[in-house]
């Protein structure tokens, strides 16, 4: 079923993103993942020597987006590891938490991005840089949707052809195959950016229909 749903889903995308077939099943996806997160050295300079370069990058990037988030209250963050994001979005006066396949409290519980233990319109702000990292892009842009309030705003920020590392799933050349999935919001912007901190070279905002 798996295969099967590879082959579907390249060829919807256009080959404008290349879909990663590695996996036996979804545990072993999250195997995968979890490696990577409980990584102790990359836990160290998450928590250590990368914790205030990420927190600046996280202020820029909101700061940035001022316009789209003023009076937001609720925010996710989607594959928020150590929560730097989720710190800046609190330090401005919202609700906010992380959701990663491990916890790292406070700012982080534990989740699955594919499949969010949320009620329906539970959020005004949803955040995510990972989508590099979804197994099922489908399944991931539609629990965004799901879990986001009308008129809510959903921030995706991406990396054009860049293959990424060992633990990525997919390698985006074009965005517009993500743009076309998203069914109940609309795209409000889409540009070139440049985060230093992260990589990411494009920003796609959207707000909930």
């Amino acid at each position: 079923v798996k295969k099967i749903y590879y082959k579907f889903l390249s060829k919807f995308l256009d080959g404008k993103i290349k879909i990663f077939n590695r996996h036996s099943s979804y545990e072993d996806y999250v195997k995968k993942q979890i490696e990577k997160t409980l990584d102790p050295k990359r836990i160290s300079r998450w928590k250590g020597v990368e914790w205030q370069t990420k927190i600046d990058g996280f202020e820029s990037l909101f700061k940035r987006n001022e316009e789209y988030i003023t009076n937001k209250k609720k925010a996710l963050c989607l594959g928020s590891r150590t929560g730097q994001e989720v710190f800046v979005l609190r330090k401005l006066g919202m609700e906010a938490i992380g959701i990663d396949l491990v916890e790292f409290p406070p700012y982080t519980i534990k989740g699955d991005i594919h499949n969010l233990k949320f009620d329906d319109k539970k959020f005004d702000l949803i955040f995510t840089n990972i989508v590099d990292h979804s197994l099922y892009l489908e399944k991931f842009i539609s629990e965004m949707e799901r879990v986001c309030m009308k008129n809510g705003i959903i921030i995706l920020n991406i990396q054009k052809n860049i293959p990424g590392d060992d633990y990525s799933e997919n390698v985006i050349n074009d965005p517009e195959p993500i743009i076309k999935i998203f069914k109940n919001s609309t795209l409000i912007l889409n540009r070139k950016i440049k985060n230093i901190f992260d990589g990411m070279d494009r920003e796609l905002i959207f707000k909930k229909d």
